[in-house]
């Protein structure tokens, strides 16, 4: 399949346009009044470069064709592919591009791809000038129009990942397919058993040809978290809570720490803001939004904008979710990139085990 015969095409016409609502941020009184905001009524919620669409607004987007597009689909098992040929094992869009997460954190080194972790920036994102290079020998520009969607298991993880770093990295239209690859199916679309792996470029470009603008404002450094008070932002834990309070260290295969950041907040497992029935995210916006305000993440600075809500997990996977969340309820958000695998690398930095917080020798 060649590049041509993968990339979908459409654009939004006039019927189409008149689906699509702003989404309001959302606001949260002084005094603890219910706060405001849009539900996922209509099939496109539009928030600056990033939509959550559902599978009949993308089946329309792909009905009405003159602009061109790229499907990305998010997914471990790539990592297991051979460098050629099509993986005919499962069902996939029609003309759909398969990415695994850790191709923006490795490239073509497959031999680095989660969880073949040796060091913390193993599993973070490449440099920039590598990151946007390995987008455009994708066909990936500033400017396309970029529609990531998930499989089965956990794959809106896997696709919010990739989503954040396409964010991150300065593509200006990112689309993330809520309910992934089964809300396609479920909705009685044709799938393909035919896909593409990206990293299989025969001839790489060597320098990016676009000008790209990278979204400094979308990721959480170390030397961040470490100077982070209450009148910057709010740093929140999304893993589970045996990883939360230290009495579950083995969660990776590649690191055996466990315990949280001093400064964090914990939200509760990452499965918490995903309908588990359906894969979706959208569903789950009003009450994630109502049990953030009630643990008191979602305060009035956070819902004004006058402070960011940083996310963080153990390799910035899971944490990405969340981001996702937090900027489809319109607030300003994060992703810490090395999460507690980068934090707990450096024996300097504080860890609090359960109630007890000690500095980790």
């Amino acid at each position: 399949m060649t590049g041509k015969n993968r990339v979908l095409i459409f654009r939004l016409n006039d019927s189409l346009r008149s689906q699509t609502k702003a989404m309001r941020p959302v606001t949260v009184s002084p005094d603890g009044g219910r706060r405001s905001i849009t539900s996922l009524e209509s099939s496109i919620l539009r928030l600056s470069d990033f939509q959550l669409i559902d599978a009949l607004a993308l089946e329309q987007l792909l009905e009405s064709s003159h602009e061109q597009c790229q499907l990305i689909e998010a997914h471990f098992s790539s990592a297991d592919h051979p460098l050629a040929g099509n993986d005919q094992r499962s069902p996939h869009l029609p003309g759909a591009l398969q990415m695994h997460p850790s191709y923006l954190e490795a490239g073509t080194d497959r031999s680095k791809y989660y969880p073949n972790y040796d060091h913390p920036s193993d599993g973070n994102l490449l440099p920039d000038h590598e990151l946007t290079l390995a987008l455009e020998n994708v066909g990936i520009f500033p400017d396309t129009l970029v529609v990531v969607y998930g499989t089965d298991p956990d794959g809106s993880m896997a696709a919010a990942r990739l989503t954040w770093a396409l964010l991150y990295a300065g593509v200006q239209r990112v689309r993330f397919l809520d309910g992934g690859i089964r809300s396609w199916i479920t909705h009685g679309n044709e799938t393909s058993p035919l896909i593409e792996i990206a990293g299989t470029t025969p001839n790489p470009l060597q320098s990016p040809s676009a000008e790209w603008q990278i979204r400094s404002e979308f990721l959480a450094t170390t030397d961040e978290v470490s100077r982070l008070n209450s009148s910057h932002g709010k740093l929140i834990d999304v893993r589970r809570r045996d990883e939360w309070d230290g009495t579950n260290p083995n969660q990776y295969s590649f690191f055996s720490k466990a315990g949280h950041i001093p400064s964090a907040e914990y939200q509760g497992d990452w499965k918490n803001l995903v309908d588990q029935n359906s894969d979706k995210i959208g569903p789950l916006l009003d009450s994630v939004a109502q049990r953030w305000r009630d643990q008191g993440i979602l305060d009035a600075n956070v819902a004004s904008g006058k402070r960011s809500l940083i996310f963080y997990c153990g390799t910035g996977w899971r944490s990405s979710i969340a981001f996702l969340v937090a900027l489809s309820l319109g607030l300003r958000a994060k992703n810490y990139d090395d999460g507690f695998y980068g934090w707990s690398w450096d024996e300097e930095n504080e860890i609090v085990y359960g109630e007890t917080t000690r500095a980790l020798r």
